[in-house]
Order: C-alpha cells, then sequence, then structure tokens
C-alpha cells in the first residue's frame, strides 16, 4: 500500500488540509482493522480502481469505482475495506471550515454522511465526475479536478473569519479550549457560534474540540507511542481514564487497550504518521 501526497494550487491551499492518492496491489485489509478516525476534515472520494466499502454508525455503503464522494465531518469511527484486487482512490482532506467555502452547501446537510457528488452538489458534482471518467492518466485527473475546485471556491468563495479564527485557536489548543473562553475572544454567544460552526463546519464547537483533543493521543500511537507512557499528559487533557476511554471508544470503535493490542490499522497510522510530518 502506497500513499503519494499531492500539493494543492496555491489558490486551494488555503481551504485543504491534505491531498493524497492512495495505491494497492491487493486492497486494503478484509477485515474491519482498516479505520478512518475522525479528524475534522470532511472529505472528497474519489476510487478509481475497485470499490471501498465503509461502515460508520453501523450503516455499511460501498463507493463504486469511477464515482465521487463527498464524506461530511464525523464524530465517530468509519471502518473501511475493499476486496484484495488492484485498489486506488483519490482523497482531498478539506480543512474544517474548508469544504463550505469551496462548495457553498451547509455542512450541516453532509455531517456523518457519505455521499454521490452528483446529490450533493448538483450539476458541478456529475460535470466534474464525466470529466474524470474520460480521463484516462492520473496526473490529468488531478489536474482536472484542481481546476474544477479552484473554479467553485472563486463562485462560492466567502468571508469567514470569526470561524477561521475559532477553528485555528481550537487546534492550538489541542482542543482544550472552553467554549466560553471563546466566546469572550469572539464577543458571540456560545448559540451564535454553534450556529456558524454547523453551517461552516458541521460539528458544533465543543465536538470539534474534541475530536482534536482526541487527534493529539492518535498521532502518538501512529507514532508508536503507548499510552501507558503519556499518562500524565492525559490527564491534562481529559478529566481521569473513563473519560479517555469513553472518547477514545467513541472515535476509534475500540477502548484504548483492545486497540493497541489488536488493531494493527497500518491504513490509518500510516496516513496519520505522514500528514504529521508534512
Amino acid at each position: 500500500m502506497k500513499i503519494s501526497f499531492i500539493t494543492p494550487r496555491a489558490e486551494l491551499q488555503p481551504y485543504i488540509e491534505s491531498f493524497w492518492v492512495l495505491a494497492s496491489l491487493t486492497g486494503l485489509p478484509a477485515t474491519a482493522d482498516s479505520i478512518a478516525a475522525p479528524n475534522g476534515c470532511p472529505k472528497l472520494i474519489i476510487p478509481c480502481e475497485n470499490a471501498i466499502v465503509s461502515v460508520a454508525n453501523g450503516r455499511t455503503q460501498t463507493s463504486r469505482a469511477e464515482q465521487m464522494y463527498f464524506v461530511g465531518n464525523r464524530d465517530s469511527a468509519t471502518h473501511i475495506r475493499s476486496s484484495t484486487h488492484r485498489t486506488s482512490f483519490i482523497a482531498i482532506e478539506f480543512r474544517p471550515q474548508g469544504a463550505f467555502q469551496v462548495f457553498g452547501v451547509p455542512m450541516s446537510e453532509t455531517s456523518n454522511t457519505l455521499c454521490e457528488c452528483d446529490c450533493a452538489f448538483g450539476q458541478w458534482g456529475r460535470e466534474m465526475q464525466d470529466r474524470l471518467n474520460n480521463l484516462e492518466r492520473l496526473h490529468d485527473k488531478l489536474v482536472c479536478l484542481q481546476e474544477g475546485l479552484t473554479l467553485l471556491l472563486r463562485k462560492h468563495r466567502r468571508q469567514a473569519g470569526i470561524v477561521d479564527y475559532c477553528v485555528s485557536a481550537l487546534r492550538t489548543a489541542d482542543g482544550r479550549m472552553p467554549i466560553r473562553e471563546l466566546e469572550q475572544q469572539t464577543g458571540f454567544s456560545r448559540r451564535y457560534l454553534d450556529r456558524l460552526f454547523r453551517q461552516h463546519v458541521g460539528l458544533s464547537p465543543k465536538v470539534l474540540a474534541e475530536i482534536f483533543r482526541f487527534q493529539r493521543f492518535y498521532r502518538k500511537w501512529a507514532e508508536g507511542l503507548s499510552f501507558d507512557l503519556v499518562k500524565t499528559e492525559l490527564y491534562d487533557h481529559y478529566y481521569d481514564q473513563s473519560h479517555f476511554t469513553k472518547e477514545f471508544r467513541r472515535m476509534t470503535g475500540h477502548s484504548p487497550h483492545k486497540f493497541v493490542r489488536d488493531v494493527s490499522n497500518e491504513f490509518g497510522r500510516r496516513l496519520v504518521r505522514q500528514v504529521s510530518v508534512r
């Protein structure tokens, strides 16, 4: 399995967290071992070869090759797998507030869902999918996709200063900033911030903070560190072990002990590790 990162066009960079292509001669593991944990980033997924099966919140969905899908922001784990055939797909992970600024669709309509892009984005989704399917080379598909997103951004781009500030503050604090502090710093009520976040991010500030807090420890796992080695730091982020276990189980589908002992999740480990390095 190989994950290759793409540098987005300069105009798209403020809105894209990561842009990559996965290629595998034998697909993803047949077990529920490959986990896409929440990271606060809505995603555009384009399977090029083979179908991708995802299981989230008890629902199983199949993303077919040569179709384009949008995954809204999730607050719980997704297990993914494929058959053992040659597999490749393109993935664009937007910044938490980035997809709204590109597509102009309220992210509250997409949260915790996976949908075909022609349903989510109408004519643009249909036309982009047809254009990509008419191209054979991966390089040409990547160029075409970025051109289409750039034109869409120029059409829908809008100011999101408050949300940009709040997302940056929560990320910098690894989710440890109380929402009341955001109220004090911005001068806006929690209700108003919730409404803005629902539109721009698809999740409330509180839930996004929980994801950022979890991601700090998920990155440490990806780097090969045992949670036992970061217990002191753990209690700086969570009330107690039970609190950490509850959130970790929601984000991965497993307790920390079972996850470290039984789940290899090489897909998740390599992706998180490579994104962290970048």
